[in-house]
């Protein structure tokens, strides 16, 4: 048997055994780590993410990707070599974050709208975090300083990009032209639309059935993470992985409580920018710069929730952690380099607009106050959708019978 197939079986074997051991030697600090993700889940994820979801959704089964993939098709064939319609992915997650990016990359591969070699250009770019979490949670929140959050997230699009523009010749292929002309291939879209027979309501249902189940899915990974962390701090692992990673690190005049965030953010994005930027005594640069990092990178958490949808297609995942990486690295780079640049308040002020259009508009502000009612409307609908979606393939498997 080959060494590497050992390693392979046995590594994953010996960090659950180890996870299931701390669990049950520390019984109560899994269970207050446990009910910390849930509340970050109930409390921050749900109200933020599940309308961009279902929004998502609906804009794929409504077919406003393909049509206004049409239309930008020529600008981001040239920057990235994809296809407008994955191009859009990336729109839609700037503005919904993580994993959202992920999920449509992988729903369009799976249905085969865009080829191998394209879906793994288009995920080194399209999973972004979104603006809220940046500039509200972290520059706002966690560092007290929402200007700080506009070149934040300047810098975490801008290293987004560049990425995307360094594997735009993966896969050595080129994206063929239309054979029809714009009004034809917006037409054709329509008629499809329209001859599926499917209702707005059903789509929305639909939407909200496979929403939901995505945040179920996020909620686990946020709670089962927590826990992790937890154990692996208790067992002092987070404490010696900032020891080695201090050696390196201590050349730049990092400290060693700044390693031991990092290592924590590293695990858990939200986590680890929380104690990178309580750190007062470092520079304010050094420190949002590791926090641009950490978001470009997204840590364990979010990836393992992101693979979990690209591990059902045939798109790369050690390909995908190796774009975040890189993602990480350039939004920190950018964010030390032009750090003295934004400290113009005429440039903060032009992004505060944009920022006020998106989360500072009535219909944003009703949610937020009331998604306690709103939500149990989506779990009602959520219950019927699956109960007809459960019915129609109990009928399609008996008249296949």
């Amino acid at each position: 048997m080959k060494k590497s197939n050992l390693i392979t079986f046995f590594t994953p074997v010996s960090i659950v055994i180890l996870l299931i051991l701390g669990i049950i030697i520390f019984p109560n600090e899994s269970i207050v780590a446990a009910k910390e993700g849930l509340n970050i889940w109930t409390t921050v994820l749900i109200p933020s993410l599940l309308p961009f979801v279902i929004g998502a959704n609906l804009i794929v089964d409504l077919k406003i990707v393909d049509i206004i993939g049409f239309i930008i098709n020529p600008i981001t064939k040239f920057i990235f070599n994809v296809s407008g319609k994955s191009a859009l992915v990336f729109a839609i997650s700037t503005v919904s974050g993580y994993p959202v990016g992920s999920k449509l990359a992988s729903e369009l591969r799976n249905n085969n709208e865009i080829s191998k070699f394209e879906a793994q250009r288009l995920v080194s770019f399209c999973s972004t975090s979104g603006p809220l979490f940046i500039i509200g949670a972290v520059a706002t929140g966690m560092f007290q300083n929402s200007s700080l959050g506009y070149l934040m997230m300047v810098c975490h699009y801008l290293g987004s990009i560049s990425v995307g523009i360094l594997f735009r010749n993966y896969g050595k292929e080129l994206l063929t032209s239309s054979k029809y002309p714009l009004r034809r291939n917006i037409k054709n879209v329509i008629d499809t639309k329209v001859s599926d027979g499917k209702g707005f309501f059903v789509l929305f249902g639909n939407a909200v059935f496979s929403g939901i189940n995505t945040l179920l899915m996020v909620g686990g990974f946020v709670i089962v993470f927590s826990v992790v962390f937890k154990i692996l701090s208790l067992f002092n692992i987070i404490s010696l992985m900032s020891s080695i990673l201090y050696i390196p690190l201590s050349l730049f005049g990092v400290t060693p409580k700044l390693c031991h965030a990092l290592i924590s953010g590293l695990f858990e994005m939200t986590i680890g920018c929380s104690k990178v930027a309580s750190i007062i005594s470092t520079p304010e640069v050094l420190r949002a710069s590791l926090a641009s990092f950490l978001i470009g990178f997204s840590g364990l958490s979010i990836l393992a929730q992101c693979c979990n949808f690209l591990a059902k297609t045939d798109i790369n995942t050690n390909l995908y952690i190796l774009s975040k990486f890189l993602h990480g690295m350039l939004a920190g780079v950018f964010t030390f380099l032009l750090y003295p640049i934004f400290q113009s308040s005429s440039i903060v002020s032009n992004f505060s607009n944009i920022y006020n259009v998106f989360y500072n508009n009535p219909i944003w502000n009703y949610y937020i106050i009331n998604y306690k009612t709103i939500l149990p409307i989506f779990v009602i609908v959520y219950i019927l959708a699956a109960l007809i979606i459960l019915e129609k393939t109990s009928y399609k498997n008996k008249k296949e019978s």
